[in-house]
């Protein structure tokens, strides 16, 4: 399947991955930078500007596939109903065509 056209069916949860991958990436500049000092007043703006985004990152994650897999939800039961109201139709149309 072509990325292009999967990205744009499944937009959530291509953001959900790139908001994960933005994540371990803050963690991970964040550490680099405390790691690089000894003191810990030089190490707090580090934790917390890439500690706080990788939070916000991870929640977005997780609010984007969420979403996603909501939306596969919705789209099932949309598909169950169809069929439902189908066979009910189908089987409405046989009883009165006997009852007739």
């Amino acid at each position: 399947m072509n990325l292009l056209k999967y990205v744009r069916v499944q937009w959530d949860r291509a953001g959900a991955v790139v908001c994960a991958v933005a994540g371990i990436l803050a963690l991970l500049i964040g550490y680099l930078g405390t790691s690089d000092t000894e003191y810990i007043a030089e190490q707090i703006p580090y934790v917390i500007s890439g500690g706080l985004a990788a939070v916000v990152l991870f929640v977005a994650a997780g609010v984007l596939w969420l979403s996603a897999d909501l939306r596969d939800e919705w789209r099932e039961l949309a598909a169950q109903g169809d069929d439902l109201r189908a066979f009910l139709e189908s089987e409405g149309t046989t009883r009165s065509g006997r009852d007739g």
